[in-house]
């Protein structure tokens, strides 16, 4: 496993410039913008890292993590504009956000675990 300097410095950029979307986009209390923005930030930062900044000896490895932080990266995406747009409390998004990242970390320790 190899982590890439170049593209993790765009990714985070772009996981900023997604969090900064959310945080306009909604128009809710101040407390629960903040909540949005470090949510959106960590998990899709994560998400975009783990499939475009890592990559691994073997391609199998790299293309199914890749395939599966996309996946979830949509998910991410989704459930940060639903909050954002229709809103709710600040408790449900925190639930909500880390019990996805959980799973995708999760799915994406046993595909890095796996022998091929």
């Amino acid at each position: 496993m190899k982590i890439n300097i170049i593209p993790t410095l765009i990714v985070f950029v772009a996981a900023a410039l997604l969090a900064y979307l959310f945080y306009t986009i909604s128009n809710a209390e101040e407390q629960m913008l903040k909540a949005l923005a470090i949510s959106g930030f960590v998990s899709i930062g994560i998400c975009l890292e783990c499939g475009i900044g890592i990559s691994f000896k073997d391609s199998h490895h790299t293309a199914n993590s890749f395939a599966t932080s996309i996946f979830f990266l949509i998910v991410f995406i989704v459930e940060h504009c639903c909050f954002a747009i229709w809103g709710t409390s600040q408790e449900w998004l925190i639930i909500t956000s880390g019990l996805l990242l959980v799973l995708y970390l999760l799915v994406y320790y046993g595909i890095s675990k796996t022998k091929m």
